[in-house]
């Protein structure tokens, strides 16, 4: 009877813990689900490579946690977790997306076997999200970036952005959702400057 009473406790008590908290859930930075393409190949050995250097994002904000700020106090979600840390991320969602902006370029996170033609260097200063009293959110954003020619002689071409994104953060799914609208808006502005090297 004594071993009963301890076994029945440890029951309930991992009962209770089990029941305490939602499952963990995680979340992605992606371009979203397109329909599917036909297969395409396109002929790379004389396009040029660009690599993208891992991006840089302040220290306190390289975590796989999902993040808000409330004046100066950091808020972590307890139910939701991004799959990688916000520079790996951030650095695979840009590069897709010029990928499938420049089909004719080879473009690259991943450190190319001999010097590319361009390196670009994107450096995020701030991607701070503010909370506001009606479940919204203002996303704050300043980036920089460089576009490194393999040529010493050429110019090196320098680019800065800050903008503000606005939405609702009801849930950890609306905070990625804004936090990747506003990568996109950076990616978009990167490719205008790749544009310009052509």
């Amino acid at each position: 009877m004594n071993k009963l009473i301890p076994c029945c406790a440890i029951a309930t008590f991992s009962l209770l813990i089990g029941c305490a908290a939602p499952a963990l859930q995680y979340y992605t930075l992606t371009e979203g689900v397109t329909a599917p393409k036909p297969a395409q190949v396109y002929n790379t050995n004389n396009t040029s490579v660009i690599y993208i250097s891992r991006v840089t994002v302040p220290d306190y904000l390289n975590t796989a946690d999902i993040t808000t700020r409330n004046g100066t106090a950091l808020n972590h979600s307890v139910n939701g977790r991004m799959s990688s840390i916000l520079s790996i991320g951030a650095t695979g969602l840009i590069t897709n997306l010029l990928t499938d902006k420049n089909p004719n370029l080879w473009i690259t996170d991943q450190a190319p076997v001999s010097p590319p033609t361009y390196q670009i260097r994107i450096n995020i200063r701030r991607f701070d999200l503010q909370a506001q009293a009606n479940q919204t959110g203002i996303l704050t954003v300043e980036a920089s970036w460089s576009i490194i020619p393999q040529d010493a002689q050429a110019p090196v071409q320098k680019q800065r952005i800050s903008f503000v994104n606005q939405g609702t953060i009801q849930t950890d799914n609306d905070i990625v959702k804004l936090e990747q609208n506003a990568l996109t808006q950076l990616a978009g502005n990167i490719n205008n400057t790749i544009q310009q090297l052509r």
